[in-house]
């Protein structure tokens, strides 16, 4: 997996000095860039007998110097390949911003975002999934789809098969694949007959002449092995009858597993699931998230979306 700096944060004051660096190169030495850091020095407050003249021509001086600023060259001279100084610009963003320049990641850089977030928080976010997307989860970390039969309680397997979606042909076509043990076994419970020397045709037979709510009931005297590997069966043969477990039961199967286990199962789920995910985070993790994005596409927005900003950095 993609890893992310976060010592960014600490890194990003280096980015203050290669400024301050720049502003002498580009000849503006008198201005200062304090409104772009986090904590910035008393200035004093500006003499109210200013002339008028003296701000206008300010201002056109501004409009000259912006002009003429080779922002090409200024892209080049920021050093966009560090990601201390992405960061550093990305801060001076509006979050809704940021947020659009999720979408230029890739979803694995998406998801170290992720990383932020303590268990808890994550597994609150996990539990406004669809029940589609955790299943898809749920198997990204198991193994074999029959892991999450066996790691869901009995009481969920009953209410599983109870599910109006599961209909008394789908037992009869797995009591075909059954041993003739465990059939014999349901066929006696229904029947309180000694079934142990019919013919799997004739206990197919007699099973089928009983509702389903009886042959749920059968399953009782199936040990839990039989009654799991029966489950295992039927999903394995009809895969949308995973849906027909409740969330719950499935976002507490996922709650076991590790957060570093959680946010790289979601390499399967969908990337708009994750950002809106990624909306939680507060501005400056947002930043940081961001901060991962391709330099030369960083450089290129940059130069066609933001010029104002650029200018600010060495114009002050």
């Amino acid at each position: 997996m993609i890893t992310l700096d976060t010592n960014l944060t600490v890194q990003s004051s280096s980015f203050y000095y290669l400024l301050n660096k720049l502003r002498r190169k580009y000849g503006y030495t008198n201005k200062n860039i304090d409104s772009y850091t986090e904590a910035y020095a008393a200035k004093g407050i500006p003499r109210a007998n200013q002339a008028e003249k003296t701000e206008e021509v300010s201002g056109v001086n501004d409009v000259k110097a912006k002009e003429n600023l080779d922002y090409e060259k200024l892209i080049e001279d920021l050093k966009l390949n560090l990601p201390e100084n992405r960061f550093a610009i990305l801060l001076l963003l509006p979050r809704s911003e940021l947020f659009e320049m999720l979408e230029l990641l890739g979803k694995e850089k998406l998801l170290n975002g992720l990383k932020f977030f303590t268990k808890e928080k994550l597994m609150t976010l996990i539990a406004g999934l669809p029940k589609k997307e955790l299943l898809k989860m749920l198997f990204e970390m198991f193994t074999n789809p029959s892991q999450l039969i066996e790691n869901l309680p009995t009481k969920e397997l009953y209410l599983f098969l109870r599910s109006d979606k599961i209909e008394k042909g789908h037992f009869m076509k797995m009591f075909e694949l059954m041993p003739h043990k465990t059939l014999s076994t349901i066929a006696g419970y229904l029947t309180k007959k000694n079934c142990k020397d019919m013919s799997k045709k004739e206990l197919l037979h007699e099973i089928k002449g009983f509702e389903k709510f009886h042959i749920i009931d059968s399953f009782r005297k199936l040990d839990d092995k039989s009654l799991r590997n029966f489950i295992t069966t039927m999903t394995d043969s009809y895969p949308k009858l995973y849906n027909e477990f409740s969330h719950l039961a499935l976002f507490n199967v996922a709650n076991r597993f590790a957060k570093i286990d959680l946010i790289e199962s979601m390499i399967v789920i969908d990337e708009s699931k994750i950002m809106n995910m990624l909306a939680e985070l507060p501005d400056k993790l947002l930043a940081l998230t961001v901060s991962q994005i391709d330099p030369e596409v960083f450089a290129a927005l940059l130069l066609n979306d933001y010029q104002e900003i650029l200018a600010g950095l060495v114009l002050g």
